[in-house]
């Protein structure tokens, strides 16, 4: 297990390696100038001695290979550099946005497997009857409807019609209800359809039915050997899409107004603004393959065959 988890780090580390070179390089290509931009954002005239000292106070002065290695060498350090836009060091924005969007992805999960799982469940129970069909028309809109488009219909009807719930922001509990649901509404049809399929496989499996000539009940077969085997492809799944949940809030963050993130990597797009661009970015990888390997062995402990496999 060992061995395994300092392969898996590697691999961690090597990829967060390759990011920050993507994410340094390639949005320099993006159209326009930094320096530019900032000054047009302060107001200040664009004459060839402020812009050179604007580049010259954002680091952007010398090659771009000497730019980069000074990017990473503080990034190492844990400084992300200032913002060009607030003037305030990256990590503290990104820790700020960070606490509200980790809020909103925490209460979507919650959505997911208070409904995922019983919905999934019930879908088992009643297959290939009317409840199982509702359920996947269900299943269905979920996959086909668009964050943005449910986000609005939502605004409009429990917000402004009902006033149940506020527009936007983020100052009370009852404001994370319509951004979290519409996050999590695309990923409980996802897998309320895959928990279905894996319960079915593995109820037709041998163990399942040795189980069950033991004289085990229903339910400690469904919760003691079905339930654990079928979550391992959920969780995987669930490990995969981790990072598309969390920068799924950009869509869901921008409309309901949500201080996070997403919100401010439009907003630095917008601005040109570098080192928040690449902290982002950084910082998604991080979070991902963090996730990727929780969730791993969040798996191993679920299926201890499966953990003793990838000892082998």
């Amino acid at each position: 297990m060992i061995r395994y988890l300092l392969r898996q780090l590697l691999g961690l580390i090597s990829l967060l390696f390759l990011v920050s070179l993507a994410a340094f390089f390639i949005i320099r290509v993006m159209p326009g100038n930094p320096a530019e931009a900032y000054l047009n954002s302060i107001n200040a005239p664009l004459t060839e001695e402020s812009i050179r000292q604007a580049k010259e106070e954002m680091g952007l002065e010398g090659p771009v290979t000497e730019q980069y290695a000074r990017w990473l060498g503080r990034a190492l350090k844990g400084d992300l550099g200032n913002s060009y836009e607030t003037r305030r060091p990256v990590a503290k924005e990104l820790a700020r946005g960070l606490r509200y969007t980790a809020c909103l992805a925490g209460a979507s999960l919650l959505w997911i497997f208070s409904l995922s799982v019983p919905l999934g469940l019930l879908s088992v129970k009643y297959a290939n009857r009317p409840l199982d069909s509702i359920i996947g028309a269900f299943t269905f809109l979920g996959s086909a409807m668009p964050k943005f488009w449910l986000g609005f219909l939502l605004v409009m009807f429990f917000s402004l019609r009902l006033e149940i719930f506020p527009v936007q922001g983020a100052g009370s509990l009852k404001a994370f209800i319509l951004p979290s649901f519409t996050l999590a509404w695309s990923y409980i049809a996802t897998y309320t359809k895959l928990l279905r399929n894996s319960i079915l496989d593995v109820l037709s499996r041998p163990f399942v039915s040795y189980a069950r000539i033991r004289g085990f009940g229903k339910w400690r077969v469904m919760l003691r050997h079905v339930l654990p085997n079928a979550l391992t492809p959920v969780l995987t799944t669930l490990g995969l899409q981790l990072g598309g949940l969390l920068s799924g809030t950009v869509i869901v963050e921008n409309v309901f107004s949500c201080p996070g993130l997403g919100r401010m990597c439009i907003r630095a797009v917008a601005a040109r603004d570098y080192p928040v661009i690449q902290g982002y970015i950084l910082l998604m990888a991080v979070i991902f393959g963090a996730a990727n390997l929780t969730l791993d062995l969040a798996c191993g402990a679920f299926n201890p065959g499966l953990r003793m496999g990838k000892e082998e």
